[in-house]
C-alpha cells in the first residue's frame, strides 16, 4: 500500500503486486483484511454507492514547475513508439522521441536526463 500512495489500486492489483515484487502468493481475503485494516475510508470511497471522488483541478506555479512526460502507443504497432513530455503551466511540447521501446525506464530516464540538460536543470 505504500508504493500506491494514490490509492488507486484495489485488492487485486496490490495482491497481484505482492505477487510480484516478493514472490509471495497470499489469499485475496487476506489481502483485503489487511486493506481494510490499514485504510477503512479507501473502501467507503471506492464502493459503487459512494460519491464521486473529489477531483481537484491542477495549479501550477509557474513555468518548469511541473512536466508530465507519457509514451503514446497508436504507432506502435507498426514500429514506431513515441514518448513525449509537456510543460503542465504553459502545455508547450518539449520534446518528442520515437524510440525502440517507450515503456523501459531506461530510455525514458535517457530522455529525461537530455531535457534536464537542455533547459539547464531549471
Amino acid at each position: 500500500m505504500d508504493r500506491d500512495t494514490a490509492g488507486q489500486i484495489g485488492v487485486k492489483g496490490t495482491q497481484h503486486m505482492i505477487a510480484h515484487h516478493s514472490g509471495e502468493h497470499l489469499p485475496r481475503d487476506f489481502v483485503e483484511d489487511v486493506m481494510r485494516k490499514h485504510d477503512k475510508d479507501g473502501f467507503r470511497r471506492r464502493d459503487p454507492t459512494a460519491k464521486q471522488i473529489p477531483r481537484t483541478p491542477k495549479v501550477p506555479i509557474g513555468i518548469h514547475e511541473r512536466w508530465a512526460g507519457d509514451g503514446h502507443d497508436k504507432l506502435y504497432r507498426i514500429g514506431f513508439p513515441v514518448w513525449a513530455v509537456v510543460d503542465d503551466a504553459t502545455g508547450k511540447w518539449l520534446g518528442g522521441w520515437v524510440v525502440p521501446n517507450n515503456r523501459l525506464g531506461e530510455v525514458i530516464g535517457y530522455l529525461f536526463l537530455c531535457l534536464v540538460i537542455t533547459y539547464k536543470g531549471e
